[in-house]
């Protein structure tokens, strides 16, 4: 199951086939064997004299016009490709395909929750580089390589607490102004079977990892409306679209977060009329940090291979910096898991049963 999720050789194939569906590639190629064959000829004759015999052969021994109409094909697969992207893209920012305006970092005030350590450590650490000051909501103090940063500052948080995230919210705003960033990071898990969960850890997860990104949202959301400038960021999982055995409520709490993410999204465009408010769902998969201390040995053994913190902060970081929404599969190669519900059910079982053997305890 790993291999199908995230495995170098499936990176290595997604990569190329984005260099081989570009337009930038395909499109000159097309172009200089219709209008160019003589030059390309020489071209041809020219490789021959380091590319192995057996292979020129092989190559030249094809039909003219099917290296023409496979070009041809690809042209029209990368533009499709292009479009596609394009309309994506489009999509998650109100139709717009521009940049929003009016974003000046060292001039911009960040909210991250979970910020203490992890990809929320790694996210507040990338936002200080860019010049933005930021907020850690938490109920861990900050680590001390982010203590005495006059850009950085902590108030202790529970996020699953109204009054607590309110009073963090007020003393924010008083210290530090209107936040025009909202990275809702903080979660939790504990891989256990449904019938070992208990309730008080039930309501737990669900309160750290879904009803905290509506408290946070109602404070920090307003604001950003009023002034039609903001972008709110949720950290959900890949477990958003694949549910993963000994983790039922893990698995709800992130498919909640991404209902969370595209009602917001609607809300703010449809109810608030505030366009230029962006809002991006992240979904990385498994990733070594602190949250998976418990059961990390197990998932490397059945094969996975585990994302850093690092790259899922990287990403993160990259969304902002775009000035756009928008929803990231990470590692992009694992982007098409998110049709799994449009699958047939058969294969949707296969995918689930392989991801269950390598989390149940044998």
């Amino acid at each position: 199951m790993a291999s199908f999720l995230y495995s170098p050789a499936i990176d290595m194939l997604a990569s190329l086939g984005r260099i081989i569906l570009s337009p930038v590639l395909s499109g000159p190629i097309l172009v200089s064997i219709t209008y160019y064959p003589d030059t390309v000829s020489r071209i041809i004759t020219s490789a021959a004299k380091v590319v192995p015999e057996k292979v020129m052969t092989s190559i030249l021994s094809l039909p003219p016009h099917l290296a023409t109409t496979s070009l041809r094909f690809l042209a029209v697969l990368s533009l499709v490709r292009t479009v596609n992207g394009a309309l994506n893209t489009m999509a998650s920012n109100s139709w717009r395909l521009t940049a929003a305006k009016g974003w000046d970092w060292p001039n911009e005030i960040a909210v991250v929750t979970g910020g203490s350590s992890g990809i929320g450590k790694g996210i507040v650490e990338r936002l200080v580089a860019l010049g933005v000051s930021v907020a850690v909501l938490d109920i861990q103090e900050l680590p001390k390589e982010l203590q005495g940063n006059p850009r950085i500052r902590f108030f202790h948080c529970d996020v699953t607490s109204t009054e607590s995230v309110a009073a963090a919210a007020e003393a924010v705003r008083s210290e530090f102004g209107y936040p025009s960033i909202l990275v809702n990071n903080a979660g939790i898990a504990r891989p256990m079977p449904i019938l070992k969960t208990p309730e008080e850890y039930l309501r737990k997860i669900f309160g750290v990892n879904v009803m905290s990104l509506w408290f946070t949202t109602q404070q920090f959301l307003p604001h950003m409306v009023q002034v039609n400038k903001g972008h709110i960021v949720t950290v959900a999982s890949i477990a958003s679209f694949v549910a993963l055995a000994t983790a039922a409520d893990y698995s709800a709490t992130k498919a909640g977060a991404l209902a969370f993410h595209e009602s917001l999204a609607s809300e703010i465009k449809h109810q608030y009329k505030a366009p230029s408010v962006l809002t991006s769902v992240i979904h990385p998969n498994f990733v070594r940090t602190p949250l998976v201390d418990g059961f990390s040995g197990r998932l490397e053994r059945s094969g996975v291979r585990m994302l850093t913190s690092d790259r899922i902060a990287d990403e993160v970081i990259a969304q902002i910096k775009s000035r756009r929404g928008g929803q990231l599969v990470i590692p992009n190669s694992a982007t098409g898991i998110s049709a799994i519900r449009g699958w047939p059910t058969w294969l949707q079982e296969v995918v689930r049963d392989a991801v269950a053997r390598g989390a149940v305890k044998p």
